[in-house]
């Protein structure tokens, strides 16, 4: 079930990241998409922060933009993140809030202002010279389903940590749990250790320890780092079935052609 959860979420962040290449009408075969996706957050997320995600997925989908300075894979790099972002912190301000009423409305609002600031970034974009390259029009339509998708896949990574606590006997609550985690997948981030290694730990434990109401605070960092064990096993699951599908693919293309 744990595995399950983590590969779905897994599939979530890459459809996330299609979604924002789509945008700038960058396709791609989906099997080398999902590869080199399961490869970025596998092999290269050894370096500090996400940097090594990034890179790794611009210079492998560098040859699909045929822009000069490589700029829609820039831009479509900048918007997950940008999204991304929003969508923490609107899973943080969410489970901040207790009132279903007020929660509601904070979930107008939240649309609302991101929808001003779409039309804000579409006024001047074209205004501002300097970065004009990197920021361009943003359709209505793509902004819905990225912001949707965020918000999806940041769920699913909340339930996953409340999912590992309950295997492992810790009985916090599911809003306990999610705003330590979504703060904790926020400082990953920060370009001091790998993929914030160590760094989220710290800060899942701190936050949970404080604003929790059990006495008894169990080693609670460990919840985040199983968390952190099964996202890697299943971006190296996904990598490995994925290559394993390709030769299928590929041999039975050749059968085919020989036959």
């Amino acid at each position: 079930m744990l595995f399950l959860l983590s590969t779905i979420l897994s599939l979530g962040i890459y459809i996330r990241f299609k979604i924002c290449l789509n945008s700038y009408s960058l396709t791609l075969n989906n099997i080398k998409f999902f590869l080199i996706n399961s490869q970025a957050y596998s092999f290269a997320s050894l370096l500090p922060g996400q940097i090594g995600i990034d890179a790794w997925r611009i210079g492998r989908l560098r040859k699909y933009d045929k822009s000069k300075y490589k700029t829609k894979l820039i831009k479509a790099t900048i918007l997950e993140k940008v999204f991304a972002l929003l969508s923490q912190v609107f899973i943080l301000i969410y489970f901040i809030l207790n009132d279903l009423l007020i929660k509601i409305l904070f979930i107008i609002i939240f649309i609302l202002i991101i929808y001003l600031i779409i039309l804000l970034i579409n006024k001047i974009s074209y205004k501002l010279k300097p970065i004009q390259k990197y920021i361009t029009k943003i359709s209505v339509k793509d902004f819905s389903k990225i912001i949707f998708a965020s918000i999806i896949c940041n769920f699913i990574s909340c339930y996953l940590i409340y999912a590992i606590a309950n295997s492992l006997n810790m009985e916090y609550s599911f809003n306990v749990l999610s705003l330590s985690s979504t703060l904790s997948n926020m400082s990953s981030v920060i370009p001091i250790t790998p993929n914030g290694l160590g760094l989220s730990e710290f800060i899942f434990s701190e936050i949970t320890e404080n604003i929790s109401d059990i006495e008894n605070v169990k080693a609670v960092s460990t919840i985040y780092f199983t968390y952190r064990i099964l996202n890697l096993t299943s971006h190296f699951g996904i990598y490995y079935i994925i290559k394993i599908l390709g030769r299928i693919i590929k041999n039975n293309g050749f059968l085919q052609e020989n036959n």
